[in-house]
């Protein structure tokens, strides 16, 4: 396989408390927006990309491109440099944060958050693994 890259999205009814959601507490900024398509990227690294979009769309050719997220079974890891500072950060802002900044017996060192689909946010410390 030769692909570039990997993108993922959410099909949500809340799509503009999820842009919210994400521009507020991660810093994604607007790529592309329409009324039921929304495409948001990372400031620093504009080719990491997160789709968010209305369902039941009838330009949308297939069912499975149709259905809203049913708020199990994923989550998004946001890598940092500093997980320490970021959480620093969204504490002085109020960011609903839901697991407190955290050690784990693995090594992770990360806290969390929970977008308004239910969908688990893992903050977590980048590890170099040389």
């Amino acid at each position: 396989m030769a692909f570039q890259n990997i993108q993922t999205g959410i099909i949500t009814e809340k799509l503009i408390e999820t842009k919210d959601f994400y521009q507020t507490w991660l810093g994604l900024e607007i790529k592309f927006e329409t009324e039921w398509f929304i495409l948001l990227c990372l400031k620093n690294r504009p080719e990491i990309e997160l789709a968010i979009m209305a369902p039941n769309q009838p330009q949308v050719r297939k069912s499975y491109f149709q259905r809203p997220y049913q708020n199990a079974g994923m989550w998004f890891i946001f890598e940092t440099k500093d997980v320490k500072e970021e959480y620093r950060l969204m504490k002085e802002k109020n960011a609903p944060i839901d697991l407190q900044l955290t050690e784990e017996d693995w090594g992770d060192v990360h806290f969390t958050l929970v977008d308004p689909n239910g969908i688990g946010i893992d903050i977590v410390q980048e590890r170099n693994m040389n």
